[in-house]
């Protein structure tokens, strides 16, 4: 038996991976927002494309400077992630706010952000208007891990959050391999 879903929820249904921070800059401005909308497209080159709403501020400092970091939070930092999610960065330090703490890239302006487990620093190659939404599309310039928890792959210990949609998150942290 299976229940019908209103369209505008139907994202739910195919949420790729796990939420990211995007971090972004441009002059003297920065910000941090939580993004579920993120997606790996390319190996060679390495491309990846985040879906971030048209009226957000985060969207006009990509747009403005054509780059942005993507920050892998651990389970650990749910309520931080949730409190990048529900406040402006035009009005407040994100960061601040959040008792996050941004530290400096390789290749980008924009800041990353030391508790993080991972990172990946992208330059804009494309830029699409979808419905309400820009989806950007940044080569992935320079990347990072914690020693600890990346080995070619996230391991076992390392949690991520993956957003179901209002105030529902699950946290990963079982892996399985299967061998044919």
């Amino acid at each position: 038996m299976k229940i019908e879903v209103p369209v505008e929820e139907a994202y739910r249904l195919i949420n790729p991976g796990c939420l990211v921070l995007v971090t972004s800059a441009y002059r003297d401005r920065y910000n941090v927002m939580a993004a579920a909308w993120q997606t790996p497209l390319s190996k060679r080159p390495p491309l990846v494309g985040i879906a971030i709403a048209a009226q957000h501020f985060t969207a006009e400092l990509i747009a403005a400077s054509e780059e942005f970091a993507l920050n892998i939070p651990g389970a650990d930092l749910l309520k931080q992630v949730v409190r990048c999610g529900k406040v402006s960065g035009r009005e407040k330090d994100k960061f601040k706010a959040a008792g996050l703490t941004p530290v400096g890239a390789k290749k980008v302006r924009a800041p990353l952000i030391a508790e993080c487990l991972g990172h990946l620093e992208c330059g804009v190659v494309d830029r699409y208007k979808t419905g309400d939404h820009y989806f950007f599309v940044g080569e992935v310039l320079a990347a990072s891990a914690d020693k600890d928890l990346f080995i070619e792959r996230w391991g076992e210990s390392a949690e991520m959050i993956h957003h179901l949609g209002g105030n529902w998150f699950y946290l990963s942290g079982r892996r399985a391999e299967v061998k044919e």
